[in-house]
């Protein structure tokens, strides 16, 4: 066994990796959904390949003084003597990028995820430098998750810091509850906006700000006091054909391909008869009309997305210039759906994934929920740089995704075959494991909570030992096709002829 770990060490370091944030944003409307769920949804694209994610479980603390959530860089805020439960999907403690808690929902029913990278004109970025120290993208989401009970709530925290502390980048980041999901743009050092999204349109973007001409006095829009007068009074400000000011090209300036191919992509797919060829350099609304409902298996398919059928497709086309959305650097995704109907205690549901889902698989978890498996909890020891543990669920996940993209056809394909089926038996399950939770609830919640824990840690720990048999399966088969041509001796000479591989099928692993 110890070869074959070292065969996978040398795959993992073969494959190419981009070296950029680009993160990719999903926001589904309860209208416009299928099950009547909000869903906020984002990959975390970070770099090199080996960037490691765990979930982790923060327990409720009551009445207690003087804290602060501290970041690895310097930011700092203080926290309330009370903070809820939350799950979130923290970075493994080696490493230099600090926690980037990514996907957060608390015991309020209260669901965040950030950040989408975005980037602004130089010219504003001199007028309103961005502050050392200040609000970034490692910490945003739990201090948000663990001290708010509402997405306004949120939007407001996120305002009161870039007005008292400052901002260290440029951000997108979502919030919703049970009644309302906000969309926040941090622009400068301090400049920022907000919109409330509606509920019966969706959203894709890439790593780009997506806000256009707004309306000041809109009540579900917010902003910080110089958003405006900043760009006006240096003579930077665009406007539209209306004389109100268009935030994206006074902020942004122009759309690039590598952000706004993938936001037309999302358009494509979700609005195909609405959207038309690409065209560099047009803007793409950030809200739109989906021509069906959506669930959460179609954001998890959008997240797979490598623009098949399209004339970008790295895979069909061999063109590299392209950003895709199923991107090998992906270090988790996630679809986060909150239910209105159900208690704020129970009503988000997270469906989360450790590594590229194009070759990994989204597992559920519940804001109620307060244990999840050992092998997704564990950490790392604090360190420089991460290494090579197979006891963490980000390894034994990302491994098995380092030899499928290898070759998408001889050995990814069997991959995602398999956890397609697995995922498809969880999306079922599920939602009827949440409504016994729900009723259990009203009398029993403790039992509740068990009810769900339960469901949750057996399909983690279903998935691992499932990843544990893929990834020994495939890299044994790996071994035994790497030679592509059969050899014919003869007396007189030796004679090669292609070797017909069939793509690799999993056997012996059967869902649980």
């Amino acid at each position: 066994m110890t070869a074959l770990i070292v065969l996978a060490l040398v795959v993992l370091c073969l494959i190419p990796v981009r070296r950029a944030k680009a993160c990719t944003g999903v926001y589904v409307g309860k209208k416009v959904s299928r099950d009547g769920s909000t869903m906020i949804a984002r990959t975390l694209d970070l770099h090199p390949l080996n960037t490691l994610m765990r979930e982790e479980v923060t327990p409720r603390i009551e009445g207690v003084q003087g804290r602060h959530y501290t970041g690895r860089h310097g930011f700092s805020w203080p926290l309330p003597e009370t903070t809820y439960r939350l799950i979130s999907t923290p970075a493994v403690s080696s490493g230099r990028w600090g926690r980037f808690g990514s996907a957060c929902l608390n015991e309020r029913g209260l669901c965040v995820t950030g950040t989408v990278t975005a980037y602004i004109r130089p010219e504003l970025r001199a007028l309103d430098p961005e502050v050392q120290e200040g609000l970034c993208e490692e910490v945003v989401t739990e201090l948000i998750a663990l001290t708010c009970e509402t997405a306004r709530e949120g939007v407001e925290l996120i305002g009161r810091i870039m007005r008292e502390v400052g901002s260290d980048e440029q951000n997108i980041i979502m919030l919703a509850d049970r009644r309302e999901a906000w969309y926040v743009e941090t622009y400068t050092g301090h400049q920022w906006a907000a919109v409330r999204m509606p509920e019966d349109q969706a959203a894709v973007f890439g790593n780009e700000f997506m806000l256009g001409a707004v309306d000041p006095a809109d009540e579900g829009f917010l902003c910080s006091d110089r958003l405006f007068s900043l760009p006006e009074a240096a003579g930077l400000a665009v406007y539209d054909a209306a004389g109100r000011m268009d935030l994206f090209a006074t902020y942004a300036g122009h759309a690039v391909d590598y952000a706004n191919g993938r936001t037309w992509l999302g358009h494509r797919t979700f609005a195909p008869d609405a959207t038309g060829d690409f065209v560099t350099g047009k803007r793409y609304g950030l809200f739109f009309t989906p021509e069906r409902q959506l669930g959460p298996e179609d954001v998890m398919a959008l997240f797979r997305h490598r623009f098949e059928g399209t004339p970008y497709s790295p895979d069909e086309t061999g063109r590299r210039d392209w950003r895709v959305i199923g991107y090998e650097a992906t270090c988790t995704s996630h679809v986060l759906c909150v239910y209105g109907r159900l208690p704020a205690e129970m009503c988000v549901v997270g469906w989360l994934s450790l590594a590229n889902a194009e070759h990994s698989v989204y597992l559920p978890v519940s804001n109620l929920s307060n244990r999840l498996s050992e092998g997704f909890t564990r950490d790392s020891a604090p360190g420089d740089a991460p290494r090579y543990d197979p006891s963490l669920a980000a390894v034994r996940f990302k491994r098995l995704c380092a030899l499928a993209e290898q070759d998408r056809r001889l050995y990814g394909a069997g991959v995602r075959g398999y956890w397609k089926e697995r995922e498809e038996a969880l999306l079922r399950a599920f939602p009827e494991v949440l409504a016994r939770a729900e009723a259990l609830y009203q009398k029993e919640p403790a039992q509740a909570q068990a009810l769900l824990n339960d469901f949750i840690c057996r399909a983690q720990e279903q998935a691992l030992r499932d990843a544990d048999r893929l990834f020994e399966e495939l890299l044994w088969y790996v071994m035994g096709t790497t030679e592509t041509f059969d050899y014919v001796y003869s007396y007189s000479t030796t004679r090669l002829t292609p070797k017909e591989v069939k793509p690799f099928s999993p056997s012996g692993v059967t869902p649980g």
